[in-house]
């Protein structure tokens, strides 16, 4: 997924009146603004067919809209108390609202990334000694694939010993999957950006979508996936120490 981004970053935006644009002797003042999906190490494949297109992109941002829209789980009170019983009744909004909506794939995962954190952090279930509600949570969490790596590795330690044999290793075997997913990704992706950025600058005309080819080249150029690769090499390391 992630290489899919970068190439529809780099050639998937257009505009005719700026072809014949100049490359001058200009640079920008380009910073990438940190949001929650710098968090986020995907590893499903947004495409269709192998190829993956704006409308695909504009569907799951749609769907994103939607989930907020529908809010189906609350937001609790900063400093809140929750009895048992709120908590529970959480839990049986999440496992219904996975039963009514079973068949929007979408949708689905991007409620289990959002939701199962929600509860994990925002409902303080990690910090209690419900060990199989953070297991399950950290299950729905790798079943996303939306690779929310650091919470997920968290989850996995706190259960550690407090659950089945089979079910943690089972976890710890599908967690570690996923990373080695995106860091190879992620690899790849790097691996291709210096081409994309050398097509950018020979074929002006590639860029598209009002994107003036001389700041998507420099945009590109700035967005160095070496941190990422980094940090999921981390993870790698830690998940095998478990």
């Amino acid at each position: 997924m992630m290489l899919s981004f970068v190439l529809f970053v780099a050639f998937g935006c257009a505009d005719d009146q700026e072809r014949d644009l100049k490359r001058a002797e200009k640079r920008y003042n380009f910073k990438k603004a940190v949001t929650e999906d710098d968090e986020l190490f995907p590893t499903y494949f947004l495409a269709k067919n192998g190829a993956i297109t704006k409308e695909l992109i504009d569907a799951e941002r749609a769907v994103k809209v939607r989930l907020n829209e529908i809010a189906p789980i609350s937001l609790p009170t900063k400093h809140a108390r929750l009895t048992s019983a709120q908590k529970d009744g959480v839990v049986q909004t999440y496992k219904r609202f996975l039963q009514s909506h079973d068949e929007d794939s979408l949708l689905i995962r991007h409620f289990r990334n959002k939701y199962a954190k929600v509860i994990l952090m925002d409902y303080d279930v990690m910090k209690s000694d419900d060990y199989a509600l953070i297991s399950f949570l950290t299950k729905e969490l790798i079943d996303s694939e939306c690779g929310r790596f650091a919470l997920i590795f968290e989850g996995i330690s706190k259960v550690k010993s407090h659950v089945a044999d089979n079910q943690y290793s089972s976890l710890v075997a599908e967690f570690e999957k996923q990373i080695a997913q995106s860091l190879n990704l992620h690899k790849q992706a790097k691996a291709a950006m210096p081409g994309f950025i050398q097509k950018m600058k020979d074929r002006p005309e590639t860029v598209q979508g009002g994107l003036k080819a001389d700041f998507a080249v420099e945009l590109n150029e700035m967005d160095d996936l070496s941190p990422r690769i980094s940090t999921l090499e981390k993870y790698l390391q830690n998940v095998r120490s478990l």
